[in-house]
C-alpha cells in the first residue's frame, strides 16, 4: 500500500489549481496597457480564451464557480457592468460543456472555428450589457468588433501556451 506524503498532496492540489491560476494571470495581464502607435487601443478577451480552452480540454479542472468569480473580478477591475463578464464566461462554458461531442477529438481548426463563434457572441453580449446596463448608451460597435477579431486572431497563440502549460504543469510526475 502506497502512502501519500504531505508534499505529494500539496503537489496534487497545486496541479489542480493551474487552470484557475493561469486564467487569473491572463486577467491581470489584460490589465497591462499596450500601446501600439497608429493602432486603436483594443483589448483581447484573454479570460474568454482561457475559459474556452479549459472547458474544451480540462473541464474537470475549471468549474462554473471559477468562471463566475473570475468574471466578477474582471468586471470590478475593468469597470464593466457587474456580472456582465461573469455571464459571458458562464454562457461560454455552458455552451462548450453541452457540445462535448462537437469538441471531443476535433482538429484544432474546428476548435478554433468554435471559439470564433463563441467570441462573436460574447462580444455582442458584452456590448449589449455595457450599453443597456452600464452607461445607458452604446459605445461604437467597431471597438467591440476589433476586440473580437483580435481575440480570435491571437487565440492560437494563447491556446498553444495553455496547452504547453497543461502538459508541463498538470501532468503527474
Amino acid at each position: 500500500m502506497h502512502q501519500t506524503t504531505v508534499w505529494q498532496k500539496l503537489d496534487q492540489q497545486a496541479r489542480r489549481g493551474v487552470p484557475v491560476s493561469i486564467t487569473i494571470f491572463l486577467l491581470l495581464f489584460s490589465m497591462v496597457p499596450m500601446y501600439v502607435p497608429g493602432v486603436p487601443s483594443l483589448a483581447p478577451m484573454y479570460t474568454l480564451m482561457a475559459v474556452y480552452f479549459w472547458s474544451v480540454y480540462r473541464p474537470d479542472g475549471f468549474g462554473y464557480g471559477a468562471a463566475f468569480m473570475i468574471g466578477i473580478l474582471e468586471d470590478l477591475l475593468v469597470g464593466t457592468p457587474l456580472g456582465s463578464t461573469a455571464l459571458a464566461l458562464l454562457i461560454c462554458q455552458w455552451v462548450v460543456l453541452n457540445q462535448k461531442k462537437f469538441f471531443k477529438n476535433r482538429p484544432f481548426l474546428e476548435v478554433w472555428l468554435g471559439f470564433a463563434v463563441i467570441a462573436v457572441g460574447t462580444g455582442i453580449l458584452r456590448w449589449l450589457c455595457a450599453g443597456l446596463i452600464g452607461t445607458g448608451r452604446f459605445s461604437p460597435f467597431g471597438d467591440t468588433a476589433g476586440s473580437v477579431v483580435l481575440t480570435v486572431v491571437i487565440y492560437p497563440v494563447i491556446g498553444w501556451l495553455l496547452a504547453w502549460t497543461q502538459m508541463k504543469l498538470m501532468q503527474q510526475p
